[in-house]
């Protein structure tokens, strides 16, 4: 039973032992991180749904049909750190879910199983987003709220802690 929670237990110590106390400023690895997790985000819903008008923070677990237990939900509820806003308490339950998914072994959760990595890092990083004037936002940078219209076309990012940590430490 351990090992078919293997997903999940990782997701939850993840969110567990983010400071929410650290937001530093804009990083050049910010902007990468949101734009993967939209890219990464386009593509599951390719594979998943025809609807064009798709929000950045979306829930994949709900997309499939795939209903988490309500006393699943409960405990993430507890998990989810309360002075955090709306944006980011939403995408760390999100991710809670789709890590329960993930250990369910279904196809579609095994394939896209690292879908919230991008957002879950940077929130590991110290950097954080927000919605305003239906933009996504994360520092300096702003990303259309409807994520539909952001390319799939966009190659992956490498976004492995040494290639992040080389691109916040270049000098300009």
């Amino acid at each position: 039973m351990e090992k078919l929670n293997s997903n999940l237990e990782q997701a939850k110590e993840r969110i567990k032992s983010i400071n929410w106390e650290s937001n530093t400023m804009d990083k050049p690895s910010y902007a990468i991180l949101v734009t993967e997790f939209i890219r990464r985000g386009n593509i599951f819903m390719d594979f998943n749904s025809k609807e064009d008008n798709r929000r950045a923070v979306f829930n994949a677990a709900e997309i499939i049909n795939f209903d988490v237990p309500v006393h699943i939900k409960e405990e993430f509820n507890k998990l989810v750190n309360e002075d955090i806003d709306w944006v980011t308490e939403y995408l760390c339950t999100f991710y809670l879910e789709w890590s329960y998914v993930v250990d369910q072994q279904l196809p579609i959760a095994l394939q896209f199983h690292d879908l919230y990595d991008p957002i879950i890092k940077l929130f590991e990083r110290g950097g954080r987003i927000s919605y305003h004037h239906n933009e996504l936002v994360c520092g300096k940078h702003a990303w259309p709220r409807n994520s539909g219209a952001i390319t799939r076309e966009l190659s992956p990012r490498d976004i492995k802690d040494e290639v992040l940590d080389a691109l916040d430490n270049e000098k300009n």
